[in-house]
C-alpha cells in the first residue's frame, strides 16, 4: 500500500525533486510535495524521459513503371462439343474454347478441325461454327499463340462423332421420340 501511495505521489509531482512523508495520529501514512510539520524529506530522482528518434525521411516517390508483360495462361480448354459426344445430323457444329485469363493483346487462338486450321474469329472471339459436318469421328485442337508464333497454351484435343441418316434407311430417329 505504501508503495502504491508513493508511486501515485511521485506521478502527481513530475516536477518535484523532493517528496515529504509523515504519519498522522491515526497511523495513516501521507505523502506530499509540500512540507508538513514532522514530515521526513524523501529525495525523488528526476522523471525518466524518452526522446523518440527523428522520423526517417519519406522514401522518394517512385515513377510508375510500365505494366509488366502478361504472364502465361492458367488454362485453355475446348468446352464445346463435349469429348466423346455423339451428334446426330447437326446442321451446324458450334465450337467453344475457354482461355483463362482472357487472351492477352497480341496473342491469338488457333483452332483446328481434323488438322485444318479454322479461320480466325473476329476480335479474339472464342466461338467457331462449322456448317453440316460430315459423318464420322472428328478431332478438334486449340492452341494460344504469341505474336511470334510460339505456343503459350495448348488445350487437350477433343474427339466426337457425327451420325447421319443412311441412304439405305433415310428415316432417322426424330428428337423427342
Amino acid at each position: 500500500m505504501l508503495l502504491v501511495l508513493a508511486a501515485l505521489a511521485a506521478a502527481s509531482t513530475c516536477l518535484a525533486q523532493t517528496m515529504y512523508r509523515w504519519v498522522d495520529a491515526q497511523g495513516v501514512v501521507h505523502y506530499s510535495d509540500t512540507p508538513q510539520p514532522g514530515a521526513q524529506a524523501i529525495p525523488v530522482p528526476s522523471a525518466q524521459t524518452y526522446r523518440a528518434p527523428p522520423v526517417p525521411a519519406a522514401p522518394p516517390a517512385t515513377t510508375t513503371a510500365a505494366p509488366a508483360a502478361p504472364t502465361g495462361y492458367q488454362s485453355c480448354a475446348i468446352t464445346q462439343p463435349a469429348a466423346d459426344a455423339n451428334l446426330f445430323a447437326p446442321e451446324a457444329l458450334n465450337i467453344s474454347v475457354q482461355v483463362v485469363p482472357s487472351l492477352h493483346p497480341g496473342d491469338q487462338l488457333s483452332v483446328t478441325f481434323d488438322g485444318t486450321t479454322l479461320p480466325a474469329s473476329a476480335s479474339g472471339a472464342m466461338n467457331f461454327e462449322l456448317s453440316s459436318p460430315e459423318r464420322g469421328t472428328h478431332t478438334i485442337t486449340a492452341v494460344v499463340l504469341s505474336a511470334d508464333g510460339q505456343t503459350l497454351c495448348s488445350a487437350p484435343a477433343v474427339s466426337f462423332s457425327v451420325q447421319r441418316p443412311s441412304l439405305n434407311s433415310p428415316q432417322s430417329p426424330a428428337k423427342g421420340h
